[in-house]
């Protein structure tokens, strides 16, 4: 695969995050979770899982299905995302 400036931004700053890391690996299942269930799988507060999905988000690494919800927003990972776990 090559790789574009895109992709490397975001390597870049999943690679600099141990959390952004072990997030992105916890939604390579395909599966949809909300930021809790995240952070019980990596014994981590909800507040930084939510920080950390906002930044992924915005490069396009995850995707909310459900943005209008205030509670139980559900993520998953992009296409990019699941390109971008191979560099790991």
């Amino acid at each position: 695969m090559k790789i574009n400036d895109e992709y490397l931004e975001g390597l870049s700053a999943i690679k600099a995050s141990k959390q952004k890391q072990q997030i992105i690996k916890v939604l390579s299942d395909q599966s949809m979770k909300i930021p809790s269930e995240i952070g019980y799988a990596l014994d981590l507060k909800t507040n930084h899982i939510s920080v950390n999905l906002r930044e992924l988000k915005e490069m396009n690494i995850v995707k909310c299905l459900n943005e209008e919800k205030k509670k139980g927003r559900l993520y998953c990972i992009t296409n990019k995302g699941m390109n971008l776990l191979e560099f790991l």
